[in-house]
């Protein structure tokens, strides 16, 4: 019999909107601002998110992560909300360095403002919808195990009409979370070009709170799918999917490529280059089995730095 996600985290206490909250984050990020949860529940600051974040880590489920002035990531962390969906291995519960728990960030602000789209919530969605309705050869997008490529998991993939899945356009979000160059998109361009062209009708959303990279990643994309240029940048509002200047084109094969790039008008937590220094910063909750790990992960990481 399959669990109601929603009832099972609503089971341990938390309303029906928080639990809802919580499996977003479970599913699609790991990580998560106290705005973001205000956002999803229509609030602004106040006693409700306060509340929520009390009950949450007195509860052993998340962790505060205290980047100093005032800013705090909360990750959710704990192993038995992700078994809860099946998930219980999920990467989403591991700790990150600052880069990638920027980008999760940014990839949950487009999830949250795009609320309409039907997302893809695992791998092994992805792996199904690719291989079994749009029938592409899995060596297209999975390694020699039959893994998803990382650069291509990490990005949220939506299935814009969900009534018409096995023909319908398919978004990405690639999350710029503070690059130095488009180097890294242009990796998920060279991984992803045969998947792209297997579906025939795709967009790809350039998302970042920094318009530093747009230029450089339009022109690789452009480079690899032959599009014009679009008529206008969209930036990030409550309807964002709708009317954008994204460009559509039937490339070389016959493919009908977008790329959009999104501008989000959000502040994020900034990146600290001392990783050993980061993973230290993490509040502790009491739980002997994570403080543990926590140690065991610096010490490591000291040991190939050459730190005594």
């Amino acid at each position: 019999m399959t669990v109601d996600p929603i009832l099972a985290y609503e089971s341990l206490g938390y309303t029906e909107r928080e639990a809802s909250f919580l499996y977003l984050v479970a599913v699609h990020s790991g990580y998560f601002l106290r705005r973001q949860f205000d956002f999803f529940i229509n609030r602004q600051k106040g006693a409700i998110a306060h509340n929520f974040l009390e009950k949450a880590r007195a509860a052993g489920h998340i962790e505060v992560i205290d980047y100093g002035e005032a800013r705090h990531v909360y990750h959710l962390f704990s192993k038995p909300m992700y078994r809860l969906l099946g998930i219980a291995d999920s990467q989403n519960r591991r700790l990150k360095g600052d880069g990638p728990i920027r980008a999760r960030l940014i990839a949950l602000d487009c999830i949250l403002e795009n609320d309409k789209d039907h997302y893809l919530e695992s791998d092994r969605d992805k792996v199904h919808y690719f291989s079994s309705i749009r029938r592409i050869p899995r060596e297209t997008f999975t390694d020699r195990n039959g893994r998803l490529y990382p650069v291509i998991a990490s990005c949220p993939v939506a299935v814009v009409d969900r009534t018409r899945p096995a023909a319908s356009l398919v978004r990405f979000v690639f999350a710029d979370e503070a690059l130095i160059t488009a180097g890294k998109f242009d990796r998920l361009l060279a991984t992803a070009e045969l998947l792209f062209r297997s579906l025939g009708a795709f967009e790809l959303i350039y998302a970042s709170n920094s318009a530093h990279n747009f230029t450089q990643a339009e022109a690789l994309f452009r480079k690899r799918f032959d599009a014009p240029a679009p008529n206008t940048q969209g930036t990030l509002s409550r309807d964002w999917g709708i009317g954008l200047g994204s460009a559509d084109t039937e490339g070389p094969a016959l493919v009908k490529a977008q790329f959009t790039t999104m501008l989000l008008h959000w502040s994020y937590p900034r990146i600290r280059r001392n990783e050993v220094r980061a993973l230290a910063s993490v509040r502790r909750s009491g739980l002997a089995e994570f403080d543990q790990r926590i140690e065991h992960t610096i010490d490591r990481a000291k040991e190939g730095s050459g730190e005594v």
